[in-house]
């Protein structure tokens, strides 16, 4: 009997865990959303092609993803480039649009959050929104694809690679 009722909390504990994570990232989201409400609309003009969303994190602390809006969750997207700025149209989540007078570099790098990539494979484009430090990160699945778009954004944006 004892042993029966030692499993039976045992499995317990596994779904526990699970459901205080969930409410943990749900509280998180939402108090993120307070700061940052209203991501800028998305607009779209020239598409420069399919690209692998990584992350969003905060500018202050790069360990520290940004899960409001769905901007924690990782996927496929198509990078856009207008007159208002970088678009990311995000399969499954809302797309949204970097205006280029938020941007304050763009950079590459070998890392985010939780992905590790070859030497300078993430586009790493550091932003504000609300007064709050971003950066989100993106990668292309080729290199030579990752040096067109490095030099159209420095011709179209006039922001240069740090």
């Amino acid at each position: 009997m004892t042993r029966e009722l030692i499993g039976g909390l045992a499995l317990l504990i596994v779904p526990t865990i699970a459901v205080l994570i969930l409410f943990r990232i749900r509280f998180r989201r939402q108090s993120q959303e307070k700061i940052l409400y209203d991501l800028p609309a998305f607009s779209a003009e020239n598409d420069l092609g399919e690209v692998l969303y990584v992350s969003t994190v905060f500018a202050s602390d790069l360990l520290a993803k940004v899960w409001a809006h769905g901007l924690g969750n990782r996927g496929n997207a198509r990078l856009w480039l207008g007159n208002n700025g970088i678009g990311l149209s995000r399969n499954g989540e809302r797309d949204f649009t970097i205006p280029t007078s938020a941007i304050q570099s763009l950079s590459e790098a070998n890392a985010t959050i939780d992905r590790g990539v070859e030497a300078k494979g993430l586009i790493s484009i550091s932003w504000s929104h609300n007064n709050v430090g971003l950066v989100t990160n993106i990668r292309f699945r080729d290199k030579q694809r990752h040096n067109e778009i490095m030099k159209i954004l420095i011709e179209k944006l006039g922001v240069s690679f740090a």
